[in-house]
């Protein structure tokens, strides 16, 4: 009795090894300007075709950063269990190459961020186009590729979403067909020049921020023409154009949200991957979750200098 009871817990442990297994890859895509660019793949081990795939863009307010880093791991390996491709990618953080006197000045500051987004947003369409045209090689259906990002990894992901669909994008950097599948990002906004607005429809998105978020804007700041627009206002026009999405607001929370939903919302991410995004369900979810024991008169009303003070490096 005892030999047979061993036996089925083997058995049912190498099935659960199994099914959580994965390989992982890393892969050099470009080479800009000196730098070498690579991302990480992390695959399902036992997929039965080709997957969806995350591509994710780390955080670090474009100072600094890794593709690798500890913190994302478990949200990597959660997508893995759950037969999803997770490609972590580098990009180029241009802020640090910028004098600190630079940035204390509004103009100057919106210019240089404006100036490192673009830069993210290049190599994040090169790693976008080496993942389609290696699609075969890393079992991947390139019609499935979700955007996602955390802080400045998550404005990353947005713009270049938005760009891809105002017709921002240079012709023939994609095939004709594609755009993201979704987008899934944390505390994460959208530079605009002018209005602030979508030309065509917007792939589904899942965004999750901080009410009380003093580093990425959860509403809206502008220096001029230019605005960065957080999630609170990117929900707003995704509502009006009726797109499909998921708009998480933790109230009371500060930057902080760039990271914790990678571990306390790994389930409500899976949902919309396979319900909206892959499912194809049509539904707008506005949700404020508030913490037992939030404050109630905390600071959201922040100022251009605040996010500048936040920002330095």
């Amino acid at each position: 009795m005892r030999k047979t009871t061993l036996t089925i817990l083997f058995l049912v442990a190498g099935i659960l090894c199994g099914l959580s297994a994965q390989t992982f890859s890393t892969h050099t895509f470009a080479i800009v300007d000196g730098d070498t660019l690579r991302m990480d793949v992390y695959s399902p081990a036992n997929a039965e075709g080709p997957t969806p795939a995350v591509l994710f863009a780390f955080g670090g307010g474009f100072t600094h950063g890794y593709r690798n880093d500890p913190r994302y791991i478990p949200y990597f390996k959660f997508l893995t269990d759950n037969g999803i491709t997770a490609i972590s990618t580098d990009y180029r953080t241009q802020l640090a190459k910028v004098e600190p006197s630079t940035l204390a000045s509004p103009s100057g500051f919106a210019t240089a961020l404006g100036s490192a987004i673009t830069d993210a947003v290049s190599d994040y369409y090169r790693a976008s186009g080496y993942v389609i045209a290696n699609a075969a090689q890393l079992n991947i259906d390139p019609t499935k590729i979700i955007a996602s990002g955390s802080s400045a990894g998550a404005i990353t992901a947005l713009q270049a979403e938005y760009q891809l669909v105002n017709k921002a994008v240079p012709e023939g950097l994609f095939p004709a067909w594609f755009n993201y599948a979704g987008i899934v990002t944390f505390a994460g906004a959208i530079c605009a020049q002018g209005q602030f607005g979508w030309i065509d429809m917007p792939c589904p998105m899942m965004l999750f921020h901080g009410d009380a978020d003093s580093t990425v804007p959860y509403g809206s700041i502008s220096v001029g023409p230019v605005s960065l627009n957080g999630s609170k206002t990117i929900a707003t026009t995704l509502t009006a154009a009726g797109v499909p999405h998921t708009f998480y607001t933790v109230a009371s929370k500060d930057h902080s949200v760039a990271l914790s939903p990678m571990e306390d919302n790994l389930w409500n991410i899976l949902a919309f991957i396979r319900q909206t995004v892959l499912g194809g369900q049509k539904v707008m979810v506005n949700t404020v979750e508030t913490p037992i024991g939030a404050p109630t008169d905390y600071k959201t009303d922040f100022t251009l200098a605040d996010y500048i003070r936040s920002n330095m490096p």
